[in-house]
């Protein structure tokens, strides 16, 4: 995915688009989008984590569960990838998602064991 430097519309041009909170719909409301890419910035209130956060926790699963180094590797290498901290692009519900998605496709864990780390 490249890279963009973010350069916001102005209040007048925003878009009414959906709005969602934990995976629930809310309503419309006016989203602000890049003018550069445009790509639409994510209203919710649950902030991107960083992507350290998400290796921290991967730390904390590789310990407990013993899995193998190239596991680790495989998942952080996925998770690099998919531009996790990009405020536009994703909330913390959907880099909660990704993250559970990209663990179980490397080691046959349940989600709910993989979502009690989070």
């Amino acid at each position: 995915m490249t890279e963009c430097e973010h350069i916001n519309c102005g209040s007048i041009e925003k878009v009414w688009l959906p709005h969602t909170y934990q995976g629930r719909g809310c309503g419309l409301k006016p989203h602000t989008y890049c003018t550069k890419c445009g790509l639409v910035k994510n209203l919710s209130s649950e902030k991107p984590k960083s992507i350290g956060y998400y290796m921290n926790i991967l730390a904390e699963i590789k310990q407990e569960f013993k899995i193998t180094k190239v596991q680790t590797r495989l998942i952080s290498k996925e998770l690099e990838n998919a531009d996790l901290e990009d405020d536009y692009a994703i909330d913390k519900h959907q880099q909660d998602e990704l993250f559970v998605a990209t663990v179980e496709k490397y080691i046959n864990l349940p989600d709910w064991v993989v979502r009690k780390f989070l």
